[in-house]
């Protein structure tokens, strides 16, 4: 008798064979080990997901109503440029900080203004 396989049994599923017991059992099998992978995501963030959170409120309290380029503020706070654009990313998404075109299509960096 052949080994009843995870393929095999949605195989059955999908073309409308019979659903013999084997089939049902490797289902189910199949099923709980989905519902347990999907319930073990920590809602934890991780030590890199804190250490970022960290780093773009770092760049966040560095932001002025004065817009800077991605780089200066980079080199300011001795970070790659890559990392920087990712933290002003978030923060413009947030709404927290606003994302305008300087001379020569340069991305320019400030905190919002109150109106």
């Amino acid at each position: 008798m052949e080994k009843m396989t995870y393929t095999k049994a949605l195989e059955a599923v999908l073309t409308g064979a019979e659903m013999t017991e084997e089939v049902v059992e490797k289902l189910q099998a199949l099923k709980a080990s989905l519902e347990k992978r999907a319930g073990s995501k920590s809602a934890k963030p991780t030590k890199a997901q804190r250490e970022a959170a960290e780093f773009t409120e770092t760049v966040f309290a560095a932001l002025t109503e004065v817009p800077v380029r991605c780089g200066e503020l980079a080199t300011a706070l001795g970070v790659s440029g890559q990392k920087m654009s990712a933290a002003l990313s978030k923060l413009v998404k947030a709404g927290r900080a606003v994302k305008t075109e300087g001379e020569k299509k340069v991305s320019m960096f400030s905190l919002p203004v109150e109106e």
